[in-house]
């Protein structure tokens, strides 16, 4: 069913479908909808035959095998009933993904490879290429017509880390009719305009603009990238960039702890279509924003509870469908989650899966693992027609009879 041999098949875009369209109920009576969009790295330290690697950064920030993944979730304006929405695993070795650069070269007639020219003729002749600022729209437009197609009043709002810094995705996202929250890359420049050392004039970096309207805001505690700082100062700053002819809100963060020093080593700026004229907006641009890694969290899940990179299937056919089969089980226990703390069967089934009194996903998952195997193991029994004493005297004889 996943290396697509069958009839029957299950894929990602199967998969994707269900997943968005198992949340028309959800997002009928939502006001605001906060849909969050982030790529995450599947690594593959140990695969080097598997098909269609390509490098992804490990957690030390080098160069692996592994292959990649752009991924949606939502959640609403208070940050609560996380829901996942779609997934698109991918590799930058397949011959349909385009990079930026050499599709520039293509359509400049100035790609040397002509092998390489070929195949991306192909790719778009066939309609099947693709790179990540196309996953990008394909995720917006899906998302954004299920939502409307249920509640054509709700407002949506997509937000993005820096990787998305893009006016494309800017461009798209207003055409679309969304609201959207992008974290600035560093390098990103200003409609600002300095006379350099030359005498030439050049755009000024947009964290280097100056900022002519702005707040502070104090705060007793305040708990930022899993640390805690008391008496801490943050400073809110907005002001107005022309991108390619369109107006955005910038919204420049910094924080600052009891004795004055940066929290943050460089200044925090957010890119959005919503008019920023207040303290209270750039608050609300930056309270959005941080919403985005509730997204990473379910990162976490699948792959350290659901085995996202634990596979060793070599078919990259196969690698991409189970990707997002895993990430369609764990949209199904985010959905049921305000659910299992009510549940008496799943409190035992935690309790089995080493809970102690707590009613995790991991604890649920872990003790549907134990009924598993004792299920298996009773089969086998009834197969083998061994008898209960045998059992005992077994675990008696190996030393397992009091565990």
């Amino acid at each position: 069913m996943l290396d697509g041999s069958l009839k029957t098949v299950l894929d990602s875009e199967k998969l994707n479908i269900s997943l968005l369209a198992n949340n028309s109920e959800y997002f009928k009576d939502k006001d605001y909808v906060v849909v969050l969009h982030d790529p995450s790295d599947i690594r593959k330290k140990y695969s080097q035959e598997a098909d269609h690697l390509c490098k992804v950064l490990d957690l030390d920030k080098k160069l692996i095998n592994g292959y990649r993944s752009l991924s949606s979730a939502c959640v609403d304006i208070r940050g609560k009933n996380l829901r996942l929405l779609r997934c698109s695993p991918y590799s930058t070795t397949d011959a349909n993904y385009l990079k930026v650069e050499e599709l520039r070269l293509y359509e400049d007639n100035k790609l040397k490879d002509q092998n390489r020219a070929k195949e991306i003729k192909l790719a778009l002749t066939s309609g099947q290429g693709y790179n990540l600022k196309s996953l990008v729209k394909d995720h917006t437009s899906q998302i954004t017509g299920q939502i409307r197609a249920s509640n054509p009043n709700a407002v949506i709002v997509d937000v993005y880390d820096r990787g998305f810094d893009d006016t494309e995705v800017f461009e798209h996202e207003t055409d679309l009719g969304n609201l959207f929250v992008v974290r600035s890359k560093l390098n990103r420049v200003s409609n600002e305009l300095q006379v350099c050392s030359s005498g030439k004039e050049k755009n000024i970096k947009l964290r280097h603009q100056q900022f002519f309207q702005g707040d502070e805001v104090h705060y007793q505690k305040m708990t930022l990238q899993g640390k805690t700082y008391q008496d801490a100062k943050g400073v809110f700053e907005w002001n107005e960039v022309e991108i390619k002819g369109r107006i955005y809100s910038v919204v420049k963060i910094r924080f600052f702890d009891r004795a004055g020093r940066n929290i943050f080593k460089n200044p925090m700026l957010l890119i959005t279509n919503m008019q920023v004229d207040q303290l209270q907006m750039a608050q609300m641009v930056f309270e959005l924003y941080c919403k985005r890694a509730k997204i990473e969290g379910v990162f976490k899940f699948c792959k350290e509870v659901l085995g996202w990179e634990d596979n060793r299937i070599p078919d990259y056919n196969v690698v991409k469908n189970l990707i997002s089969l895993i990430y369609f089980v764990a949209g199904y226990f985010y959905e049921i989650e305000d659910q299992l703390t009510q549940d008496k069967t799943i409190e035992w089934i935690a309790q089995l899966g080493g809970g102690k009194g707590k009613i995790t996903r991991h604890f649920i998952l872990n003790g549907f693992a134990q009924l598993i195997n004792y299920k298996l193991a009773q089969r086998f029994f009834e197969q083998q027609d061994i008898s209960p004493e045998q059992v005992n005297d077994a675990l008696n004889r190996f030393s397992f009879g009091n565990e």
